[in-house]
């Protein structure tokens, strides 16, 4: 599945004036130029010739009734939701775990890998490269973080320190290698990849040994991880409609179960920390939103409204945010969220844009 990650989109005109946990209909009507209001041509008058000194005749100014504007529907006004407040030096980060975020951002040209705390601080670039880098995932020791990077030609899957320190390619087919997820133990990255013609899910260890193909199958089959306790694999598949639906099996690739079942695509799945709920991206609504549902696919819940294109949703380590990206100012930020999509909050500012966070444990 070729997926950028990114989708530029122009912010209609609509006075958004988010409360947290209030929504409501999205909407994305473009504001309509005023129409012209043409000029009146006026005839001159003339005064009738008279063989006596004429007296002047009065011309009235015709009045003009002017041609009202064409505006649309709505005025657009988006307003930034709230930040973050500041902790203590002894206060539990937000979100729990180490309080520190990976993301993607082009503010320096191109797609890099940088990392922060979440509420903006200690900033640092970890990624140098003329060519893209993205897709970064967290290894459960929060020491490692497997991307995508394109610096060889073509994408494949690479590791690094925390620190961006100590890089090292892991996997080297021409073909595309995407989405790196870690197993619970660390001792694997799932991966997908269309090297046998369709995209298949794979798994190789961190040094680039023990390739193998997880699931062998005739479908597109993308974006997998294992839960939290290793004993399931949450993917995405084609492989009985023609758009993606979200699936899960057994970590032995047994018991292959469909979740999702509307006529438009849901990707992008990702496991809470319990492993007892599922974070999703859904087109059912025609644009992309945000949706949790239970890990047996029971419970779908929409979270995201009025935030025009959202994508890369991401579990806090105490599952008690999703961290996601936005553009509904006009460029990609990061956010953050409670799980019934209450108290959203926004993490970056920048005129570039910022996505694909994920959380370090």
């Amino acid at each position: 599945m070729l997926s950028s990650g990114k989708v530029k989109a122009s912010i209609a005109a609509v006075t958004l004036t988010p409360l947290p946990g209030t929504q409501s209909t999205p909407e994305n009507r473009p504001t309509q130029s005023p129409s012209h209001t043409p000029s009146m041509t006026v005839s001159p008058t003339l005064s009738p010739t008279h063989t006596t000194t004429p007296t002047p005749t009065h011309t009235p100014t015709p009045s003009v009734t002017p041609t009202p504007s064409v505006t649309s529907e709505f005025t657009l006004t988006p307003t930034a939701y709230p930040t973050l407040e500041p902790l203590g030096p002894e206060a539990t980060p937000y979100g729990g775990g180490s309080g520190v975020i990976a993301f993607v951002t082009d503010r320096d040209g191109n797609d890099e890998i940088y990392r922060m705390n979440l509420n903006g601080t200690d900033l640092s670039r970890l990624t140098y490269s003329d060519a893209d880098d993205t897709r970064p995932n967290w290894s459960p020791d929060g020491e490692w973080i497997a991307f995508m990077s394109w610096r060889d030609g073509y994408p494949d899957i690479h590791v690094m320190a925390q620190n961006g320190a100590f890089r090292e390619r892991v996997t080297t087919d021409p073909d595309y290698d995407e989405f790196p997820s870690w197993s619970s133990n660390g001792e694997w990255i799932m991966f997908d990849s269309n090297r046998s013609g369709k995209f298949q899910l794979y798994q190789i260890r961190p040094d680039g040994t023990g390739l193998k193909r997880f699931l062998r199958t005739d479908n597109d089959d993308a974006i997998g991880s294992w839960s939290p306790d290793g004993s399931k694999v949450l993917f995405e598949s084609r492989g009985e409609s023609r758009e993606f639906q979200i699936y899960v099996m057994d970590a032995d690739g047994s018991n292959i179960l469909r979740l999702t079942h509307t006529s438009l695509r849901n990707v992008r799945p990702v496991w809470s920390p319990d492993g007892n709920q599922i974070a999703f991206i859904s087109y059912r609504d025609e644009r992309p939103e945000i949706y949790v549902m239970n890990a047996d696919g029971s419970g779908q819940k929409r979270l995201t409204f009025n935030m025009g294109d959202v994508n890369s949703p991401a579990w806090s380590p105490d599952g008690k945010l999703i961290l996601f990206n936005s553009n509904r100012m006009g460029n990609f930020d990061l956010y953050v969220m409670n799980p019934d999509g209450s108290d959203i909050r926004q993490l970056t500012f920048d005129p570039k844009d910022d996505y694909n966070g994920v959380w370090q444990p």
